[in-house]
């Protein structure tokens, strides 16, 4: 069978210039995450049990907030507050220890699930479905939460912006947790090129497109981009750029320390395992 022929056109100069390498933190499209059908393909993967692609499989979470109360020796009564809870993964899990907690997610598609869920259980859980660039809290959590890599995708800017909001919304002695990726978690191979054509539903689009696919790296700014250009059918090109920065225990001690944290403890993880030269991960508690 020979393929259709359209008199659709491509624009490939348009295509070129995308193809190149972006500038550092260049943003691509904007809060992609907010678009119907992406919101509801990433909800499938938060809450998909046998993957990490986009939360951590639910015998981890259930292993990292029993050990984080236990660190950070939160009572029945204590606030928490979540940051990019998106479908309640961790909020429901520490409500149900008796914290008082809040989640915080730009994604109302997650923001609503979480929402149905603490219905369900009977629990008392605030959702803010607000951007937590723009968090505005003063001395309110004992603890606040940024979990899966999240603090990575920022730019150092939008970093410092928030670590400084995040010290101001806690008590005094509260406690931010995060992690991150380090430099070992990366390897030149993963570095590559690739495309991959889609006929029916992908994570992108419901219908026909093709991916390309490109890895950069940006070592003088300890930085990966992860870029999906994809290719419609109608010959429009959109481009979504995930950012990975990686981070040294000294770099987050600088940035922590000048946005008013003390106190540093790290791990390779969040559910307690020691932290080596070696680690990919590294998890972090800061007092403020």
């Amino acid at each position: 069978m020979n393929p259709q022929i359209t008199t659709q056109k491509i624009d490939l100069q348009a295509l070129i210039a995308c193809a190149q390498k972006p500038e550092m933190d260049a943003k691509g499209e904007v809060l992609f995450w907010k678009d119907p059908y992406i919101a509801q393909q990433m909800l499938k993967a938060h809450l998909d049990p046998k993957t990490d692609a986009a939360s951590r499989k639910p015998e981890t979470i259930d292993k990292s907030v029993a050990w984080l109360i236990s660190q950070l020796n939160l009572k029945p009564g204590s606030k928490v507050l979540d940051l990019g809870c998106g479908p309640g993964l961790y909020t429901i899990r520490f409500s149900r220890r008796g914290c008082r907690v809040t989640g915080m997610d730009f994604s109302q598609n997650s923001i609503d699930y979480a929402r149905m869920q603490a219905r369900q259980e009977g629990l008392d859980i605030e959702y803010l479905c607000q951007n937590y660039l723009t968090l505005d809290f003063d001395a309110v959590f004992d603890a606040v939460t940024l979990i899966y890599y999240d603090l990575g995708v920022l730019s150092e800017t939008e970093r410092l912006e928030l670590l400084k909001r995040v010290a101001r919304a806690l008590k005094p002695g509260g406690y931010f947790i995060f992690d991150g990726v380090t430099e070992n978690s990366r390897s030149k191979e993963k570095l590559h090129r690739n495309w991959d054509l889609c006929l029916a539903e992908g994570f992108w689009r419901p219908g026909p497109y093709l991916e390309l696919f490109q890895a950069w790296e940006y070592p003088e700014s300890h930085a990966f981009l992860d870029q999906y250009l994809i290719l419609e059918e109608s010959g429009k090109v959109s481009v979504y750029n995930i950012w990975e920065h990686s981070f040294s225990k000294g770099k987050l001690y600088e940035e922590l320390t000048q946005s008013g944290f003390e106190g540093m403890h790290f791990w390779s993880d969040l559910v307690g395992s020691p932290y080596v030269d070696s680690s990919q991960t590294i998890g972090v508690i800061a007092r403020k």
